[in-house]
Order: C-alpha cells, then sequence, then structure tokens
C-alpha cells in the first residue's frame, strides 16, 4: 500500500510591524536657558592662624589665648567655631637674651588655626577678632596679661596683623596692690566689650605685648550689592 505524500511545514504567521511614533517635543520657549537667580547675600570665607605673641620682659609663662569672632546683627555664622582657646606655650628664649621679631625679648608661638564662613547683606558690623592672653604671676597663679583686638581684613588675600595688647588698672594704687597681692588684678567682666565702643572712654589701660595674627580672606557674590573691596 503506497504511503501518502508528506505534508509541507506551515509557514510562520506574518509579523505586524508599527511605526513608532515620533517622541515630543519641547516649545522653544522650555529649551530657552533659565536665568540665573539673583544672590541675596554675599559671603566671607576666613581662614588663618593665631600665630605668636611678644610679651616683653613683663609676662612670665606659659601663655594662652583666648579668642573670639564678634559681628553685627546683619551677619550669620555659616561654619566654623567663632570663639576658642589655645594650648598652653612657653617661649624658647630667654626673656633677657636674644631680640626676638620687632624688638621685643620674648616670643610665644602659637599657630591655632581659624576656620570660619559668615554671609550678610551690608558690611556694617564687619567681624572683628578679641584676643586675651593670660600668663602667670610671681606665685604661678593665672592672670591676665593683655587684651586686644582688630577688624578681619576687608579685601582678599593674605594679611598680617599686630594685634597691640592692654591691661585695665585699677582706680586707686591701694586697689592695684592688693590686687598683686591676691592674684587678682583689675579685669574686664566680658571681653567682648572690646569689639564695640561703649564704655571705652571710662578705661584706664596700659600696654601689655603684642600678638601676630595671619588672615586669608575670601569673598563671594558682592558684585550684586555694588560692594567693592
Amino acid at each position: 500500500m503506497a504511503q501518502p505524500p508528506a505534508l509541507p511545514p506551515p509557514s510562520p504567521p506574518p509579523v505586524l510591524t508599527q511605526e513608532q511614533p515620533p517622541l515630543p517635543t519641547a516649545p522653544p520657549e522650555a529649551r530657552r536657558e533659565k536665568p540665573e537667580t539673583q544672590a541675596t547675600c554675599f559671603r566671607m570665607v576666613l581662614n588663618g592662624e593665631i600665630e605668636a605673641a611678644e610679651m616683653g620682659s613683663g609676662g612670665n609663662g606659659p601663655f594662652m589665648c583666648v579668642f573670639s569672632v564678634q559681628h553685627g546683627p546683619d551677619w550669620t555664622l555659616l561654619t566654623g567655631v567663632p570663639d576658642g582657646i589655645t594650648q598652653l606655650a612657653c617661649s624658647s628664649i630667654a626673656a633677657t637674651s636674644v631680640p626676638s621679631w620687632r624688638g621685643g625679648l620674648s616670643e610665644v608661638v602659637w599657630s591655632f588655626p581659624i576656620g570660619l564662613v559668615y554671609k550678610s547683606t551690608s558690611p556694617f558690623g564687619w567681624p572683628r577678632l578679641v584676643v586675651t592672653v593670660y600668663g602667670t604671676d610671681l606665685c604661678n597663679r593665672r592672670v591676665v596679661k593683655g587684651y586686644g583686638s582688630v577688624h578681619v581684613p576687608c579685601q582678599p588675600g593674605r594679611h598680617t596683623r599686630t594685634i597691640r595688647l592692654y591691661c585695665p588698672l585699677s582706680s586707686s594704687p591701694l586697689t592695684r596692690l592688693l590686687g598683686a597681692l591676691f592674684g587678682n588684678p583689675a579685669q574686664l567682666v566680658d571681653p567682648r566689650i572690646l569689639a564695640g565702643t561703649d564704655g571705652r572712654e571710662v578705661i584706664r589701660v596700659q600696654s601689655g605685648g603684642k600678638v601676630r595674627v595671619n588672615f586669608d580672606v575670601l569673598l563671594k557674590d558682592t558684585e550684586p550689592f555694588n560692594y567693592a573691596f
């Protein structure tokens, strides 16, 4: 008996293709670049260090420096610590031997860093650095050796400033003698008063050394406020 002829394999079903619709394009107004936003404040980056102090022949070590940065109400601190205390340091050169910088007798090196970032809308109340140097008396008691303050430089770049220190004097010689005996000489209740002018005219002072400070100042977005430093 004859075999029936083999059937051909079935053909694959036709594949229907559909054209993809074109992607929507944004209108020309949306493709334009957005205008830059106007700055609402300018910023100041302050880096530096409290480098050294010259206390002369009237200072006994070790010394330390307490500092704070004061500013007006228009300024806002963004980053950093505005106040601090340096380490204790002694002079490596005897006070009666080799002269040091700027005609002094002894130099104490701290090299304590400072790093702050501020923002403001007005230069009124520009930041000011206030320092207080502590030393020891003949009985090894901690006493204030001098106060001082200086404005942070307004121009960008690296600056070196010398802060002259001074100590308040007692109103009478007897009070001055008692303060020296008991280790409690005349001193300011709040050293931040040095950043202002209130009550400064009634304080009697005497000079008490120098402090050298280095500043690295960077200003940003001052052009929209028409400030040229």
